[in-house]
């Protein structure tokens, strides 16, 4: 069969990630404590891995080294600038909430609101009431922000990169690689749209958008479609899982911080991986083919 390492791959990440969201859910386990956490991070994350490396090493009978999870031999330099890549996508997610929700009045976009007093409300909402404000430091707001994606380039690159890998090895290893000679786009529309697909039973239980959760399992495929162009092109440069891997550690890390400074709106447009994270991961894209594009001419 011409596509058997393909469905052998699905088959595994999917199966493993959906039969653990399945015990959450018939276990009755509250989505979001700490056992169902732990089952999300230590079954349904690896579950990529698991498939890459069954598949590729006794499907295909390759060696995995194949699927270049490696410091030696990447491109460095490359790896070092996806700091300024977490760093342009912050900007221009505060630009689109901005221009839509403050400029347009777009209500479903929120605010962009950096006054101490909405950090601090923002941050009893999120603590249900538990915040003492006057154990806050005091501290501006751009300090916070910038302590905030300092924190999340190191926690992304470091103690989240072990969990983001389980899913990378997958997605931008073993995906990559067995569709190296297929068009870019062809690439990532099938690896895009088979990693939000595979996100499906944990978005149904809450996961990203807790009062969408149907429609967010939608935007969720468009957000990783999209995301899954610069994902694509750090893993075509840097020549290694790593450099997608921690991009996606530190998104993950920042989420919720870069929320802080954002008023109202809706969870399926204002959040990071709502309208607004998918236009600004456009817009990312966009910017690096122009200047790539540009150095070319």
């Amino acid at each position: 069969m011409r596509n058997k390492p393909l469905l052998t791959y699905f088959a595994i990440a999917f199966g493993v990630c959906w039969a653990a969201a399945a015990i959450i859910f018939f276990a009755g386990i509250p989505y979001g404590s700490f056992i169902s956490t732990l089952i999300v991070a230590l079954i349904c994350m690896p579950a990529p891995a698991l498939a890459a490396w069954f598949t590729w090493t006794k499907v295909m009978n390759r060696p995995f080294s194949e699927l270049e999870l490696r410091w030696q031999g990447s491109n460095k330099s490359m790896l070092m600038t996806i700091p300024i890549w977490l760093i342009t996508f912050i900007g221009f997610y505060y630009l689109i909430v901005f221009l839509f929700g403050n400029l347009i009045s777009i209500e479903s976009f929120g605010l962009v609101d950096f006054s101490r007093e909405q950090v601090l409300n923002k941050l009893d909402e999120m603590s249900q009431g538990q915040f003492d404000p006057d154990s806050f430091p005091i501290l501006s707001p751009s300090i916070l922000l910038s302590i905030i994606i300092l924190a999340g380039i190191i926690v992304g690159s470091t103690f989240n990169l072990p969990f983001t890998l389980g899913e990378e090895i997958g997605w931008r290893g073993f995906m990559y690689t067995y569709l190296k000679t297929s068009s870019v786009t062809k690439r990532v529309l099938i690896t895009g749209i088979a990693w939000g697909i595979w996100h499906a039973p944990l978005i149904l239980m809450g996961h990203n958008y807790p009062l969408n959760p149907v429609l967010g399992v939608f935007i969720m495929i468009a957000f990783c479609v999209i995301l899954s162009f610069p994902m694509d092109w750090i893993r075509r440069t840097s020549a290694s899982i790593l450099g997608p891997a921690a991009f996606h550690g530190m998104i993950n890390a920042v989420a919720g911080g870069v929320m802080l400074f954002i008023v109202s709106g809706k969870e399926l447009v204002s959040s990071l991986v709502g309208l607004s994270g998918i236009f600004s991961f456009g817009l990312v894209y966009l910017m690096q083919l122009t200047i790539h594009r540009s150095k070319k001419a």
